[in-house]
């Protein structure tokens, strides 16, 4: 069975619920974490932090999908996400960018990161700011430009941010952990 290279699910969230949404993390946001990007990636972005259970409400059909997409797409063990997950809220301005990059870790005895999954948080019009993945060839995803729309990828798959040119890209993220691979 040939496993996607991404799922992805256009609007699943509308405009309203997005800036909900982005009203929500701004006044839930952390400043206790820090980031910590890949090795040898660059990463220009800015970065906010926003716990799971004081959002967890809006985000039910986020989870919702990134489970269903996994059931029908690789089949990864996943640990369930509780409510102290953190996720990662970008921000991407004008000349930012994440260059290729994977979320996977090896060092971890215990688990691993198997799934990363995004939301577009972004209200207003930006240029640029693709996200790029990388299966023997680049592969974009158009769809996920849309603001609203998520995107579940394994954690292993090169990816990288284009640099955004205009306009402000904003994005939820979220990477789903599980038993180690075997």
């Amino acid at each position: 069975m040939r496993k996607s290279v991404f799922v992805v699910h256009k609007n699943l969230y509308n405009q309203e619920e997005i800036k909900q949404l982005n009203e929500q993390i701004n006044q839930k946001k952390e400043s206790k974490n820090f980031d910590s990007p890949a090795k040898s990636a660059l990463k220009t972005s800015e970065l906010e932090f926003v716990k799971f259970a004081s959002i967890a409400q809006i985000l039910n059909k986020f989870i919702s999908f990134c489970y269903s997409a996994n059931n029908a797409n690789y089949g990864f063990d996943l640990f369930p996400v509780t409510g102290d997950k953190i996720f990662n809220y970008n921000i991407y301005k004008p000349g930012t960018e994440y260059s290729w990059h994977i979320d996977a870790e090896s060092n971890n005895p215990i688990r691993d990161v198997k799934l990363t999954a995004m939301i577009n948080c972004s209200e207003e019009p930006y240029e640029g700011g693709e996200l790029v993945l990388f299966k023997g060839v680049e592969v974009k995803c158009p769809e996920f430009e849309i603001p609203g729309s998520v995107i579940v990828f394994p954690s292993f798959t090169n990816h990288k941010v284009n640099k955004v040119t205009s306009g402000v890209r904003k994005t939820l993220a979220l990477w789903m952990w599980g038993s180690k691979f075997r």
